[in-house]
């Protein structure tokens, strides 16, 4: 198995116990922007997480914290999909890390089914959050990358842009396959080519974002440059 992953109950769950790290905003963190343009949703990021701990009694700051975290957890599937619908309901620093996923795509020449493919998978994973401190395992970084699989050093795997060249299969070092090094993964089911290169614990879990993630490259990808 070349990485261990988790639902985002246990991935909440494992961080709230564990005490990680979040990168948000005002932490250190190894993430560049996706594009000096801001984004189309740049002013309304967190709507859909601000709801989210409204409901909750949290206070509304639309940016994931160890409290959002623990709430998103324990919420249903149905609600997760109410609170996460457009680009706008992520928080700002995992707009910023989707935007970058976007643009790592764009610089390596992977085609928008690929790129669509890699969203659905950060957001099943993390919800663009770029996990610093272990949560499942030593499962680090927006797609839940281990550094004990071969999916690289601690440094590397939190590091936004180059944690996606190692999703897509493009980074010049690791041990494990890509998406490009999937045979016909043009044409597999996207979900199966995320569990494909994942190799999950919940294989199926990847399917229920892709509409989600169809939308936020459809609205986002046309401010975001290429990330070489």
């Amino acid at each position: 198995m070349r990485t261990h992953l988790t639902r985002p109950a246990i991935l909440a769950a494992s961080l709230v116990a564990a005490g990680a790290l979040l990168a948000v905003p005002g932490t250190a963190t190894a993430a560049v922007p996706a594009s000096d343009a801001p984004s189309s949703t740049a002013t309304a990021s967190g709507h859909g997480l601000k709801n989210f701990q409204q409901r909750h009694g949290l206070a509304a700051t639309g940016v994931v914290d160890g409290a959002t975290a623990k709430a998103l957890g324990k919420a249903s599937d149905a609600e997760l999909h109410q609170t996460f619908r457009t680009a706008a309901d992520l928080g700002p620093e995992e707009l910023a890390n989707a935007r970058t996923v976007i643009g790592v795509g764009k610089g390596a020449g992977i085609p928008e089914q690929g790129q669509v493919i890699a969203l659905m998978t950060a957001m099943q994973e993390s919800k663009f959050v770029n996990y610093l401190s272990p949560v499942d395992h030593d499962s680090l970084g927006i797609f839940q990358q281990r550094p004990s699989t071969g999916w690289g050093t601690p440094e590397q795997i939190t590091d936004v842009p180059t944690s996606s060249k190692s999703f897509y299969g493009v980074a010049d070092f690791g041990s494990n396959p890509g998406l490009i090094q999937i045979a016909g993964w043009e044409t597999m089911p996207p979900g199966d080519v995320c569990q494909a290169v994942q190799v999950s614990a919940f294989p199926d879990a990847y399917a229920q974002w892709e509409g989600f993630a169809r939308d936020l490259l459809a609205q986002e990808s046309p401010t975001v440059p290429p990330i070489p």
